[in-house]
């Protein structure tokens, strides 16, 4: 609370957006598959086609987002997306046929896509101040008190409803959050006028060779990542009486992240070469995704879930920090936006691809989850043989260590760790979440 009491009023009022847009994207994510499938009578094939649209025209917001962001400032871009997410949301309450789902979904994205890479850059501007040097940890916690609020608003007070009220609740909280942007978000860069950016900004992340390799790699971790938010749906709608009751999973797994992912940096991020730990994760993700074929009750969803999120809880760290450290400060917002273009592929890619395979599934039911398992496995082979040890991302990510005009709080690297010289990112600290910073 201390911590929370420290920022000024602009980085608390982007931190309850952090809270709002979470609330309201996650009252619809759990259970989108399964209203997709029970009341718009969609296919396999054509959930992960809408969901795939989703993920894709993010990746477009983001492009326009991150650049818009960095140019003319947060505020019109976070309230702009906002607004198109509203817009969307109620769109999925008053249209049910295929194509106009697609649409819907594509305004959704695109608005998406407009604010996350908005958010983060205006976090970063604004955490640039002495005294928030845990922003980036109120954020998270911020994420996943809202994720946790949502699933219990839909177990509680809209399980059993019509899916219209969902989205229209979820479309008004949208609502409020862009009018809530435009009238309290800084209407600048941070403390400073936005910068002026040369026209081939983009072009400058498309010469950082080890981005780009990191981003590829990902782009198939991302693919992996996104199956639990459209297999377990679709396994609970298999299962379970009421399928609905899916959405207190993402309450409880947000419980779980906020108790115990300091443990995890502290016994095992913190002791591990980054890309160890990203293997690692990567691996227990692929379990936690293949468990789903065993699950015959609620407690096996919610145990399949738990191995995801500990898996989750070793990944997204390691991605945010590196991208940071891999970035430009001038710049930051740009390769934040390519992030989540590559993470918008990843889950277009692998919701899509997991359609297909949920659709095979139906007549050889095991070939799904073997695929999700395997590719955990491979992953996370890719990660710790390759990545690992390449030495041009190893030298880069060293370099930014030693850089003075970095992100004033992107996490740090050091060469040689006292206590494990043979680790060379031993000390690596993520700035996610809400873990401490060490000192460096």
């Amino acid at each position: 609370m201390n911590e929370l009491l420290k920022l000024d009023r602009p980085m608390l009022i982007l931190m309850v957006g952090v809270l709002l847009f979470h609330f309201g994207t996650y009252m619809v994510t759990p259970i989108l598959p399964i209203i997709l499938q029970a009341q718009a009578g969609l296919s396999f094939i054509q959930i992960g086609t809408v969901l795939a649209a989703l993920a894709i025209s993010f990746q477009f917001g983001s492009i326009f987002g991150g650049f818009l962001a960095d140019r003319i400032g947060r505020r019109a871009i976070i309230s702009l997306g906002s607004l198109l997410v509203a817009l969307g949301y109620i769109g999925f309450g008053l249209f049910s046929s295929f194509v106009f789902l697609v649409l819907m979904a594509i305004v959704i994205g695109i608005g998406n896509g407009l604010y996350a890479p908005s958010t983060k850059a205006a976090i970063a501007a604004l955490a640039s101040k002495e005294n928030q040097t845990t922003a980036f940890s109120l954020r998270g916690i911020a994420a996943n008190v809202g994720i946790a609020a949502s699933g219990l608003m839909v177990f509680f007070f809209i399980s059993g409803t019509s899916s219209k009220l969902i989205f229209w609740i979820a479309g008004a909280i949208f609502a409020i959050l862009a009018v809530q942007s435009w009238l309290f978000v800084p209407n600048n860069c941070g403390n400073q006028p936005c910068p002026e950016l040369p026209k081939g900004s983009y072009f400058e992340v498309f010469k950082n060779k080890p981005f780009l390799v990191f981003g590829g790699v990902s782009i198939f971790i991302w693919a992996l990542y996104a199956q639990l938010s459209f297999a377990l749906p679709l396994r609970a709608a298999v299962i379970l009486p009421d399928p609905e009751d899916v959405a207190l999973i993402w309450t409880i797994n947000s419980i779980i992240v906020i108790f115990s992912q300091g443990l995890v940096t502290n016994w095992i991020i913190k002791r591990l070469h980054p890309f160890t730990a990203l293997g690692l994760g990567v691996f227990i993700i692929g379990i936690g995704v293949g468990s789903l074929y065993f699950a015959s009750a609620f407690i096996h969803l919610m145990l399949s879930a738990a191995i995801f999120i500990f898996g989750e809880m070793l990944i997204l760290p390691t991605i945010d920090s590196t991208v940071s450290q891999l970035s430009r400060a001038d710049l930051i917002g740009i390769f934040f936006a390519m992030a989540n273009v590559v993470s918008g592929l990843g889950e277009a890619g692998g919701k899509f691809a997991g359609g297909r395979l949920l659709d095979v599934g139906t007549t050889l039911g095991y070939l799904p989850w073997l695929v999700y398992f395997s590719s955990g496995i491979v992953l996370s082979l890719i990660v710790i043989l390759f990545l690992r040890r390449w030495q041009p991302l190893n030298q880069l990510l060293q370099a930014a260590a030693e850089k003075p005009n970095g992100p004033k709080h992107a996490p740090k690297v050091r060469h040689a760790p006292v206590q494990h010289p043979s680790h060379p990112f031993n000390n690596w600290v993520p700035e996610s979440l809400w873990r401490k910073r060490r000192p460096t």
